[in-house]
This record gives C-alpha cells, sequence and structure tokens, in this order.
C-alpha cells in the first residue's frame, strides 16, 4: 500500500494505491490522520488505483473516518473500481462514507 497525499482548498486529498492487506490497516490510519492539518475541513480518500482491500482494511477505513470526524473533518472516498468497489457495496462501508464516482465529483461535493 502506498498513500500520496495532496490538497486543494481545505480538502486533503489521500490516494492510495496497491493494496490494503491486514498488516497495512493501521499504517492507513496513520497515513492519513498524521497528514491531516488544522483547517482541513474534509479528507477525500481517493482509490482509483487500490486494487484490493480486505475486511480489516474495511474496518480500519471505518475507524479511520471515525477519528477523521471526531477531528472535525468529513470524509468521502473515490472511484473505487472492480473488486474493492464490490467489498464496499458488500461491508455497508457505502453507507456510513459517502461514495464519489470520481475525484472532480467528490471535490464538488466539499465546495464552500
Amino acid at each position: 500500500m502506498q498513500v500520496t497525499n495532496e490538497r486543494h482548498e481545505g480538502v486533503l486529498v489521500a490516494r492510495v494505491s496497491g493494496r490494503i492487506e491486514a498488516r497495512d490497516a493501521g499504517a492507513l490510519e496513520k497515513a492519513i490522520t498524521g497528514s491531516l492539518r488544522n483547517g482541513d475541513r474534509a479528507v477525500i480518500l481517493d482509490f482509483e488505483e487500490l486494487a484490493y482491500i480486505g475486511n480489516t482494511g474495511l474496518r480500519a477505513l471505518r475507524i479511520t473516518a471515525r477519528v477523521l470526524r471526531d477531528r472535525g473533518a468529513a470524509v468521502a472516498v473515490c472511484s473505487p473500481q472492480g473488486v474493492v468497489a464490490a467489498a464496499f457495496a458488500g461491508g455497508g462501508v457505502d453507507v456510513l462514507i459517502k461514495v464519489h464516482s470520481s475525484r472532480a465529483a467528490a471535490l464538488e461535493s466539499f465546495a464552500s
């Protein structure tokens, strides 16, 4: 798993690529919460290049979303593909975290 961060007008965009295996779950939370700055009002997790996320990764994602919300940041996911999109729907994560079809749509949802 690799996480690359960008910022767009107070929104942290974390592009996650590779695979989120059980061993990566804690690293995902640390990579994202550790990158959050004062003034960031939202976090978008860009999963366009994510090939796999397992149950432990989904659980870590729910925990990370809760931590971010407690810190005052809204959370969304964009561009999940194939098995990742299926895992979201099957794991019920799409009910807890808003999922957008593209990064542009996610950014638009947080436009002020």
